[in-house]
């Protein structure tokens, strides 16, 4: 319910936004409805921007279970990205895909292991270092697909093209295999968290850290465990993207700053502490990023302004995610 209210304090306030500048509130927002969930191809549309979702979205939620906040899968997924691109693009095509898929979910386990490893043995926060590390991925993306990895074919920054890449769903719409490895992540993460000792683990480290470890429970394996999941899962994301259909088949310099990272926060932090509810959540962020070009070129509203929907809605989540924090780290222990 609270998070029902965010959304739609987010819509009023980005609605303000709207009439600030002159438009209609009312017709952007049937514009981004036509443009998203309207018609047969909006919706495959929605589906092909919500699949990298599923993925950042269900990374960030297994952190978050084990009592961790996972800012860094922005970083995770370049990693991911870069790696799944040139393994890809080094071995038959017969192999291109899978071993592209498995180095891209590999590199986002490294990536995340540092936090994790700072977390654990020196306290650190893993929100300040997976922050810091985001700037370092991004920079040591940059400049390997600048230099020592760029195509020696071409003038851009980028690697190789990769011809080998995941087969789409529909003949003629981007959405790819990508989407059922989203369900199948969210779906085998829900299950799990529910059904297996793992998950029953990870949800009392996250719950009460305290109690876990009076139940003999090993919290720093557990906590490890989950955070390099998170990282794996982000740096899978990557890989999707780079082996998709559109619009890469290579990684880009500027690979950093599609933002599907970042936008996994707000899907985790929408659907709370129910993974299942990441796909909801998915396809809302989905659908805000698909009906941007649509909301912008129908009524003249910048297609930012959607992102100003996001960013309102990601910051109300997060405000009630801090705030449940807060209180459960001030509550009396027994």
């Amino acid at each position: 319910m609270r998070a029902i209210f965010a959304f739609l304090a987010a819509l009023l306030l980005g609605g303000m936004a709207i009439a600030l500048i002159g438009q209609s509130p009312f017709e952007a927002y049937r514009a981004l409805w036509e443009g998203s969930l309207g018609s047969p191809d909006a919706l495959l549309k929605t589906l092909g921007q919500a699949t990298p979702l599923l993925l950042t979205g269900i990374a960030v939620m297994i952190g978050l279970s084990v009592g961790l906040f996972n800012i860094g899968a922005e970083g995770q997924m370049a990693i991911g990205g870069l790696l799944g691109a040139v393994v890809a693009a080094s071995v038959p095509s017969v192999l291109a895909v899978p071993l592209g898929l498995l180095c891209g979910a590999l590199g986002g386990a490294c990536w995340a292991w540092l936090p994790a490893w700072l977390k654990l043995k020196r306290g650190a926060h893993e929100v300040i270092t997976a922050i810091l590390l985001n700037y370092v991925a991004r920079n040591l993306t940059r400049w390997l697909a600048t230099v020592p990895l760029k195509d020696p074919s071409g003038q851009a920054p980028q690697t190789t093209e990769v011809h080998a890449t995941l087969p789409r769903l529909l003949e003629g719409h981007d959405v790819h295999a990508g989407l059922l490895l989203g369900l199948i992540a969210v779906g085998s993460i829900a299950w799990a968290l529910t059904r297996t000792v793992w998950g029953y683990e990870t949800r009392l480290v996250g719950q009460t850290p305290e109690a876990a470890r009076a139940a003999g429970v090993r919290v720093d394996v557990v906590t490890l465990r989950a955070f390099l999941l998170s990282g794996a899962l982000a740096g899978l994301a990557g890989a999707v993207v780079v082996l998709g259909v559109v619009p890469f088949h290579r990684f880009p310099a500027d690979f950093y700053g599609i933002g599907y990272g970042f936008d996994g926060l707000g899907v985790a932090l929408l659907a709370g502490s129910q993974a299942w509810a990441v796909l909801p959540a998915a396809l809302l962020f989905g659908a805000l990023g698909a009906g941007a070009d649509q909301m912008s070129f129908a009524t003249e509203t910048p297609k930012q302004l959607a992102q100003v929907v996001q960013a309102l809605l990601i910051l109300g989540l997060s405000a009630r995610f801090a705030l449940q924090t807060h209180k459960k780290r001030k509550a009396p222990r027994v």
